[in-house]
């Protein structure tokens, strides 16, 4: 599966990254997948709670604000969107 990674400031996308991944069937291994995405991406990692994971499971995107960083960030929001993998469907 992919996911697609973007910061945003004033509703304009600051970065993205379209990012590969296994599977995130857990808040393990979802916590995982998001550390990855931001080392990649070059920003501080948000706490993630169990709320994150059932949005990004139930709805295929999840966000975070800025509230949800410990470290300092020059984005407004951060947010994940599940993929869908078109080969699969075929």
């Amino acid at each position: 599966m992919k996911v697609w990674a973007k910061t945003v400031s004033e509703e304009k996308i600051t970065r993205d990254l379209l990012f590969e991944y296994e599977h995130a069937n857990n808040l393990d291994e979802f916590v995982a997948l998001l550390r990855s995405i931001c080392e990649q991406m070059d920003i501080p990692t948000p706490v993630a709670t169990r709320v994150n994971f059932n949005h990004f499971v139930m709805f295929n995107n999840t966000r975070f604000k800025e509230r949800d960083f410990i470290e300092h960030i020059d984005f407004d929001l951060f947010e994940l969107e599940a993929v869908p993998d078109e080969r699969k469907k075929k």
